[in-house]
Formats: C-alpha cells, sequence, structure tokens
C-alpha cells in the first residue's frame, strides 16, 4: 500500500467511462482484498457516485457518512462507527465516508482529540476490512498519508467536456450532471399512499394496443376490460412489481380480494430520486391498477438467491407529473 501521494496510482475518473477504477476494484475482489482510495475533487454528489459503481459492481450494501458533520462527542462518534464497521464485516459493504479532511488533512500541529481518536481508529479497523472504501476530500485540502489508512488510488475527476483534469480536478458545478445520468436503482412506490419496498419495477407505458388508439381504450377501466375479446385483454398494459418476500401478504392478499367480485382499484406512485437518494427527480402516477399476476418465490437449495414474490397489474392510464 502507498503511504505518500507519489506512490499511488491516480486515475481521472469519468461518469462515461469509469473503467479503470472498476476494473482495479474487481481484480482487488478476486485478490481477496477491497479497494481504499481518496477521491478528490469533483462534488460530493460525484464521489458518492463513484462510490455506488464499486458497490454496484461488487454486488455489496452501499453506505454513506459525511464526516464532516462533527460530532458533539468523539467518543460516541466512534462508537456508532464501531456498530457499523460490525454489521460491515457481516455484511459485504461498500463504504463512502465524506468530509475525510476532518479527520486527514495535514497540519503542522498534532492532530486534535477528535481526528486522533476516530482517524485512529478507521486507520487500524480499515487496515483489514475488506470492503470497498472511498474517502471523500476537496482538491483545495492537503491530505496527511500517512495518517490516512492504506490507499490503493487516487481519483480526480473529469471536465463536462471530457478533457482530462487529472493534474488540477475541476469542481463540477451541479448543472454540469445531465438528465441522461438520473439513476434507476433509487426510487419509491407508494400503494394508494402507502409507501412499500420493491427492489424492482418494471417501466410504465402508453400504447394503443394491436388494433387502433380507438379500438383500444384503457380509460375503459375494469368494466370495458371484462367486455373485450382476448386478444384485446392480452394487449391491455401492465406493471410488475417486485420485492423480497417477508411475512407481510400484502400483495397476495390484493390479488386475492378479486376472487369475491369486482377486482380492487388501487394506484401507484412511482418516486425517482437523485444519486443520492434525497431529492425525488421525478413521479410517474399509475392510476387505476387492478391485479393480473401474483407469483411466489422459486425454491432452489443450490443457489443462494433472495426469495422474491411478484405482483403484475392491469393499469388504465399513466401520469408523468
Amino acid at each position: 500500500m502507498a503511504g505518500t501521494r507519489e506512490d499511488l496510482p491516480r486515475f481521472a475518473f469519468s461518469r462515461r467511462d469509469p473503467s479503470a477504477i472498476l476494473g482495479l476494484a474487481r481484480q482487488r475482489r478476486l485478490a481477496g482484498s477491497g479497494v481504499r482510495m481518496l477521491a478528490l475533487g469533483g462534488q460530493p454528489r460525484d464521489r458518492i457516485y463513484c462510490a455506488q459503481l464499486l458497490a454496484e459492481e461488487a454486488g455489496q450494501t452501499f453506505v454513506q457518512l459525511d464526516l464532516a458533520l462533527d460530532a458533539e462527542d468523539p467518543a460516541k462518534e466512534k462508537a456508532g462507527l464501531e456498530r457499523l464497521l460490525a454489521f460491515a464485516r457481516v455484511t459485504p459493504t461498500t463504504l463512502c465516508l465524506d468530509g475525510a479532511e476532518s479527520l486527514f488533512s495535514f497540519n503542522e500541529a498534532a492532530p486534535g482529540e477528535r481526528a486522533k481518536l476516530v482517524g485512529g481508529y478507521l486507520k487500524r479497523t480499515l487496515a483489514t476490512f475488506e470492503g470497498n472504501v472511498v474517502f471523500g476530500m476537496p482538491e483545495q485540502v492537503e491530505a496527511d498519508y500517512p495518517r490516512l489508512p492504506d490507499l490503493d488510488m487516487e481519483v480526480t475527476f473529469r471536465a463536462p467536456s471530457g478533457r482530462s483534469v487529472a493534474a488540477r480536478p475541476l469542481l463540477l458545478p451541479s448543472r454540469a450532471v445531465g438528465d441522461d445520468l438520473l439513476p434507476t436503482r433509487n426510487f419509491r412506490v407508494d400503494i394508494d399512499g402507502v409507501e412499500v419496498g420493491f427492489c424492482a419495477v418494471s417501466a410504465p407505458q402508453l400504447i394503443a394496443g394491436p388494433y387502433s388508439e380507438f379500438d383500444f381504450n384503457p380509460e375503459a377501466g375494469v368494466q370495458g376490460f371484462q367486455g373485450l375479446e382476448p386478444g384485446m385483454r392480452s394487449a391491455w398494459p401492465t406493471i410488475t412489481l417486485r420485492r423480497a418476500v417477508s411475512r407481510s401478504k400484502r400483495l397476495y392478499a390484493w390479488k386475492q380480494a378479486q376472487y369475491g367480485g369486482k377486482p380492487l382499484v388501487r394506484n401507484l406512485l412511482i418516486r425517482q430520486l437523485d444519486w443520492p437518494a434525497r431529492r425525488v427527480v421525478n413521479s410517474w402516477s399509475i392510476e387505476g391498477c387492478w391485479p393480473k399476476r401474483w407469483s411466489g418465490p422459486d425454491f432452489d437449495a443450490i443457489q443462494g438467491a433472495l426469495a422474491e414474490e411478484e405482483l403484475e397489474l392491469y393499469y388504465q392510464k399513466v401520469v408523468w407529473l
């Protein structure tokens, strides 16, 4: 591992081509260890995005902390980190520790109490941590490399034009992140105003059906659907919701309810979030939904996959809010 800046391999990270970082992460993981990097420059969201890519590529849980938010009691902050690292040791985890300058910036004077206690704990503990770790630090701050945990690389960022700015990273303004970079992994789903956790949702569609927009009218709702020919019923738009199986029978009960008579119609709201999963950037209202199919999990003693259930819904209308 490197102890000085000169020893570290350096990468100019690009949102459009993160292959250098992901390739090294893959090699390190196959060798039985994770990647620890110092991510300099860019907006905090760039560093978080970089860490999220590592988590997704490794199939790990993603956890982000802002170390710049000074705790009133460093001992309690250290205790919280101990609990987090205990979780991360049993659940493969990628850590994004932004605000690392509050612990690891270079200073001629001796480190303060918090930097010594919390920073020292992180250096000792992360020496044997097998997940990925990203330390976020602004480019203007000089890092104290000997006090940092062992690093694999130093990452800077590319300008929006693609020009490499590794020698002096550019702070990307928020407008540099275009609409084409919105994520699909961060979303929420409400059913009649109640949030329900799902791991996947198929794409809503606006379609006219196999005949014409005049013959096929989703606005007709359940009653119009029941009077359609079988060929037109099969073309009715559907959306599929998938989630991990728990003790809750919410989705099964929704499908089961229609055997007693008229289908139970509900509305969905799908909200897309930004990369840090803090802000809603788009919403779609899926109106007039009723179940077409519920299916439980497959079972296989060989595989270690998560048990999941699916609910496929007919719907009448999509509104992009």
